[in-house]
């Protein structure tokens, strides 16, 4: 339900093997924001509002935090943002300048020893805040800090109470009023204490401009950079304010499935495709759309299928809206967790390019991002109910030749196609793929090449026009922050020397003219194997029919072949052991025939990758869909009845036999 930012200076697709071309987009200066400088690029991190609701604690945000370091950290997530039920009943109770009151049971420490706990971890710290002044504070008629004046001095009754999504009896301010506006000030300034770097403004309305106009003077005046992002459901009608205003704004309602056990649904995911079409033209570097959390990593408790997990995220990464974790992090699972750090799909998200819509269509749709190297990430969606292809023509993005094709799900190269792209996707379904013109692929060594000798590397690219020199640089991470390798050179070539083995590089070169650089592009390689694969990820099963069970991977990086393994849990319950289906696959697919749904059993898998060095480790394991409880009863019912079916036959013939060996009487 919150947001945030990571400032990067790296755009999009960023394509960890095959064609790896990124690009880097200068930061306009963030003039959108009045009062910071922030927000590069759509924020990433994670909310407590979707999976902890009304119930956090200290406890639960470090333990949050914790999570956030070890999984997240090192794919750009950055926020840990605490959204709302931290205080007191403001009914009731206020601190001695009347704000809002931190509960000491919930929170023993204290905001600031939070923040420090969180900063610690290297991440930032959100905070959570809803516009007026609290009934207590009122009541009590509290003094306003370094003033003379006091809470009644600033409220206006007349005008009712703020909107509020918890308690109620916040009323509205009169900002003509001396002290109101350092109301606010004293306010911002306690935020700043406990060292929030991100403050979301809940219950924005059209007529709460003022508000949001005098929160953004005090944050300013606090001097400390601090994200502000405005919810919900913002009017696009007013969009030139809440840019000038904040760093992002909530397009819509919650995405939260209220009244049900799940965490979210598919119908409330599905508006945001008009919500990314509608607002597309509103984001940029400063100010972002905020389509809500990601709720994709806690099994069925997210309320929605594996596909649709995929499109989520998707449609999330190509709007470029802010991207913000809402599950429970105690309780991930391994697919949401590798749709939430798949860098791939994040490079599109922080490309610094909100998508636009280029097809809808009755049950389909396509997003894209055209980047400023002149290559295109596209992300294609099934909206229908059932199976079908989904298509996207070249010549509709402005070109007409040959392009070289990158899946970002599963890091695959699909080669060249002349006229655009269709993959089959199941219901609700999608497609993320990078799409860069034949004429842009003149790098040496390929982009993506694997098993590159280390000892002594030579790279090449296409001499530039009025290219005076180029600056070439080398780094271990694709946002290029661990430059290793930092080199000019008069001539489109240059060597490198003692590069370590089984390690994922990334090299960048720009031409030098009159002084200013101009990138050319950014690519990778890996050096020699020495290692066996990486497990595989993105496991997915979907029936094919009542006889298969169709599985689909990401390919391993260094792998050469695949085993699935299986076993059987029948419609007790009673489970086999896991058991290898099929050896020496090449391909990140497989076909399993043999699992039959009308005996009531469902299967279970795992995928290895091997290479001449070994086995990987077992992937985490993904299941065909449970029988309902309808079936179950229906199995039961169906062998009560078959059981019962088949002691009436042996009675039958019991009887029959028993009645052929009685003698018959013969009448005289």
């Amino acid at each position: 339900m919150l947001k945030k930012v990571i400032s990067t200076i790296v755009s999009s697709s960023i394509l960890l093997t095959g064609i790896f071309t990124v690009s880097i987009i200068t930061p306009q200066e963030a003039s959108a924001s009045s009062y910071n400088e922030l927000a590069d690029r759509p924020f990433m991190g994670w909310s407590s509002w979707s999976s902890i609701r009304k119930k956090p604690t200290e406890e639960k945000i470090k333990a949050a935090a914790d999570v956030m370091a070890a999984k997240f950290k090192s794919h750009g997530y950055e926020y840990v943002n605490l959204d709302d039920y931290y205080m007191l009943d403001w009914r009731t109770t206020v601190d001695e300048y009347g704000r809002w009151a931190v509960d000491p049971k919930k929170f023993p420490n204290g905001m600031k020893a939070l923040g420090d706990y969180i900063h610690n971890k290297g991440l930032k710290f959100g905070h959570y805040v809803t516009l007026g002044i609290p009934k207590a504070a009122v009541d009590q008629n509290t003094p306003i800090e370094g003033t003379p004046y006091h809470a009644k001095d600033i409220v206006d009754l007349s005008k009712g109470e703020k909107k509020n999504f918890n308690f109620d009896k916040m009323y509205a301010i009169d900002y003509s009023k001396p002290g109101a506006q350092e109301y606010i000030d004293s306010w911002a300034r306690l935020f700043a204490s406990y060292g929030i770097d991100y403050l979301k403004i809940d219950g924005v309305r059209n007529q709460d401009i003022a508000d949001v106009e005098v929160w953004a003077k005090a944050l300013k005046k606090t001097g400390r950079p601090i994200h502000v992002e405005l919810s919900n459901n913002l009017d696009i009608n007013h969009i030139d304010t809440w840019k000038s205003l904040s760093n992002g704004w909530r397009t819509d309602h919650d995405v939260e499935a209220y009244g049900t056990p799940y965490l979210v649904s598919w119908k409330k995911i599905s508006r945001r495709f008009d919500d990314a079409a509608e607002w597309q033209q509103h984001a940029q570097p400063g100010s972002w759309n905020d389509f809500d959390s990601l709720n994709v990593a806690n099994g069925s408790k997210d309320g929605i299928s594996n596909d649709e997990k995929r499109s989520y995220v998707s449609l999330w990464a190509i709007a470029a809206s802010q991207f913000v974790i809402g599950n429970d992090l105690s309780k991930l699972d391994d697919y949401g967790v590798n749709l939430l750090t798949n860098d791939e799909i994040i490079g599109v998200n922080q490309s610094g390019v909100a998508g636009k819509r280029l097809y809808k269509e009755t049950d389909s749709q396509v997003f894209y991002q055209s980047l400023p190297d002149g290559s295109y990430n596209i992300a294609l969606f099934n909206t229908g109910s059932s199976t079908q292809n989904v298509s996207v023509k070249w010549e509709d993005l402005g070109f007409k030749r040959s392009a070289f094709v990158r899946d970002l799900w599963s890091h695959q190269d699909l080669g060249s196609t002349e006229k655009g792209f269709t993959a089959k996707l199941h219901t609700h379904d999608s497609r993320m793929i990078h799409v860069v013109p034949a004429s842009s692929l003149t790098v040496s060594p390929k982009s993506g090449a694997i098993e590159v000798n280390p000892a002594n590397l030579t790279f090449k690219w296409s001499a530039q026009t009025s290219a005076e020199s180029y600056n070439v640089q080398m780094a271990t991470d694709s946002s290029m922050k661990n430059i290793i390798f930092d080199q000019i050179v008069s001539i489109p070539t240059v060597n490198v020397e003692e590069l370590d083995k089984d390690t994922l590089y990334y090299w960048r070169v720009s031409s030098v003219s009159g002084g200013k650089e101009t990138q050319v592009g950014i690519y990778s390689f890996h050096t020699e194997l020495t290692t066996t694969p990486a497990k595989p990820s993105g496991i997915m099963a979907n029936r094919s029919n009542t006889d298969s069970v169709s599985l689909t991977w990401n390919p391993s990086f260094g792998a050469t072949s695949y085993t699935v393994y299986r076993k059987k849990v029948n419609g007790f319950g009673v489970s086999s052991d896991y058991k290898p289906i099929a050896e020496n696959l090449t391909a990140t697919n497989f076909l399993d025939k043999s699992a039959k749904r009308y005996t009531g059993n469902t299967y279970s898998y795992f995928i290895t990758a091997h290479n001449t060095i070994g086995e990987s480790t077992n992937s985490f394991e993904t299941t065909t869909e449970k029988q309902s409880p309808a079936q179950v009863a229906a199995l039961i019912v169906f062998l009560f009845l078959l059981i019962i079916s088949k002691f009436y036959t042996i009675a039958k013939d019991r009887f029959k036999d028993s009645k052929s060996s009685i003698p018959q009487r013969t009448v005289a």
